[in-house]
């Protein structure tokens, strides 16, 4: 029987030690991190970030800048009445401003369901509840399988076809989600569809169907430009 040169010995050798060794590293890394202490949640009022698949993480993480949120804490205080902005209608000084994404998380006692658009700027916006939701312009009916309906409504939106070549419309040129796009894989426990419509005479419209109506708050954020909407979970009320 032929029996191996001392080279390839040699070379057997220095693979065994180095294959132990890279297995005794991972290991002692595995133990390192099982002794190390989780990451305390975020405080009232820190910036967190709400990733596209809604989990929050801590601002100092990495993430992309687009899905910035607000903190953990409500955007405002909870009711059930209309709600307008300051400006209300006014368009404000926007530019290229149309919905782009729909993003949704529960943050605990609430769920928080954001619209993100293109474009800049600080549009105004009004809330309020419809027994009967419709399209805006041609004014039919708004169907879904939801018992009650939210609507929000920004003032200061622009189709993408209607806005002149050279103005900035969105860093990347995000397309404008479908009019009448009906949203439903929401990660949410109250609200079961978001609805989009295209801008429709300097306005955009969106409808929120939920199990009942619940007391709800809202705001405005920019850069980039999203409405964040904030929904009471039971046991709150």
């Amino acid at each position: 029987m032929r029996t191996p040169s001392k080279t390839r010995q040699t070379r057997l050798t220095l693979a065994t030690i180095i294959t132990a060794g890279l297995f005794l590293a991972g290991c002692g890394a595995q133990d390192e991190t099982a002794d190390q202490e989780p990451p305390p949640a975020p405080t009232a009022g820190e910036e967190v970030t709400l990733s596209p698949g809604g989990d929050i993480q801590d601002e100092t993480e990495t993430a992309d800048e687009e899905t910035a949120e607000v903190s953990t804490d409500p955007v405002g205080e909870f009711s059930t009445e209309p709600y307008e902005s300051d400006e209300w209608p006014s368009y404000g000084d926007t530019h290229g401003i149309y919905p782009t994404e729909v993003r949704s998380a529960v943050q605990g006692d609430f769920e928080r369901i954001v619209i993100q658009h293109s474009g800049s700027g600080a549009p105004s916006y009004m809330a309020q509840y419809t027994d009967e939701p419709v399209e805006p312009g041609r004014g039919l009916p708004v169907e879904t399988d939801d018992a009650a309906y939210l609507e929000v409504v920004v003032s200061g939106t622009t189709p993408p076809e209607l806005l002149e070549e050279d103005e900035l419309v969105s860093p990347d040129d995000a397309e404008m989600l479908e009019h009448g796009t009906h949203i439903t894989d929401l990660d949410t426990e109250a609200a079961g569809t978001v609805v989009s419509f295209a801008p429709w005479e300097a306005t955009s419209n969106y409808i929120i169907g939920l199990d009942e109506q619940r007391p709800y708050a809202v705001t405005m954020l920019d850069d980039p430009v999203r409405v964040v909407i904030d929904i009471q979970l039971d046991g709150q009320q």
